[in-house]
């Protein structure tokens, strides 16, 4: 007589299934992860590659790099401007033709309004607000969103609950423009572990200023960025621009990829040095427990340096347009080398990844 049971699996044969499955899952997964991560940090480069470009065109057109348009003093400009009144935006303003956003660049006003200036640039836009673009009103024309500006790896929630504002989408920039080895005091000297300075090149406090000959990197705050024949330590070992994370920044906080004010980034504190960030504890008040004066997001030296969400260091674009990846670990005397144009030191290719 046949068996008339029927065949199947039994419960222990399952759960050998699942956990199997389980176990698969939990392998890929790690693999996933870093297969989309690798593939954010190329496309980061490429916006890198594509500033890197921008940039020597604007010298070969201009013979210098863009500057933020902002005197540092009265006398310099001899029109009764301060900085502030005389600004015509950050690098990234001046670069936009060399980004294909041409039409957003030509919707500009950059004719200078004197003391009714509001400091941000809202005599850029027309009518002092918003601008029109394809029919609709748009926020400031800073607001506008531009993804060559963007590293994908970064989180960029501006705030703090998931949601979105495009009124505050100038957080949404992720490179900034490299004063070098620039003196960077403490603010109330909560911090003196990285005075900047390192080679006597860059003594104006905070890059302050307008003159090359105290500039160590190749840009200044003031109304002054490099040729490329100042640039004698060599294109390729001299730091240009580099990641930067806005909500981690003293200033690109609050001002944004077209600020004349928010684009100035130091080497001298470390790659991804940890900082208090907005909404975070710290934020807004002093040095605590654990944001200490190093650590604190008003501290310049390390609030204003280089980084990033990537694991292990952060992406540079150098003078003569190639994208280095620095380790976090570098050793800190070469990155200052790497960030001054003018230190006059060999250097090495071991610091190259």
């Amino acid at each position: 007589m046949q068996d008339q049971r029927k065949s199947g699996f039994t419960l222990v044969e399952l759960l050998v299934v699942i956990a199997i499955i389980g176990i698969l899952v939990a392998l890929l997964l790690p693999a996933v992860s870093a297969a989309r991560e690798a593939a954010r940090k190329m496309s980061c480069q490429n916006n890198l590659k594509q500033l890197g470009l921008a940039l020597r065109t604007y010298e070969n057109t201009y013979k210098s790099f863009p500057h933020t348009g902002a005197y540092f003093w009265t006398r310099q400009s001899k029109n009764g401007y301060i900085w502030e009144d005389s600004s015509h935006g950050s690098q990234l303003v001046k670069l936009l033709p060399f980004l294909e956003q041409d039409p957003l660049y030509r919707q500009l006003n950059f004719q200078i309004v004197g003391k009714t200036n509001p400091g941000i640039g809202q005599n850029w836009a027309p009518n002092f607000e918003r601008i029109i673009i394809a029919g609709q009103s748009r926020a400031f024309f800073w607001s506008e969103i531009i993804p060559v500006l963007m590293c994908p790896s970064t989180d960029n929630d501006i705030t703090g609950d998931g949601s979105f504002d495009i009124d505050q989408a100038p957080f949404l920039h992720n490179y900034g423009a490299s004063i070098g080895s620039q003196r960077m005091s403490a603010q109330g000297n909560w911090c003196v572990s990285y005075p900047g300075n390192y080679f006597n090149t860059g003594p104006a406090n905070h890059g302050t200023d307008a003159r090359g000959y105290r500039a160590s990197g190749v840009f200044l705050r003031g109304a002054w960025a490099a040729r490329l024949q100042d640039v004698t330590d060599g294109e390729s070992q001299v730091i240009a621009m580099g990641e930067m994370l806005p909500m981690k920044s003293s200033y690109a906080k609050s001002g944004g990829w077209a600020h004349w004010h928010s684009m100035w980034f130091a080497t001298a504190g470390p790659i991804n040095y940890p900082s208090a960030g907005l909404g975070e504890p710290g934020f807004n008040q002093g040095p605590n427990a654990q944001y200490p004066g190093c650590s604190h997001w008003n501290n310049w030296q390390t609030s204003q340096g280089f980084k990033s969400n990537h694991k292990g260091g952060a992406q540079f674009v150098f003078c003569d347009g190639s994208v280095q990846f620095l380790s976090d670990s570098i050793d800190y005397m070469t990155y200052q080398r790497l960030g001054d144009r003018r230190d006059g030191r060999p250097l090495g290719e071991e610091w190259k990844n």
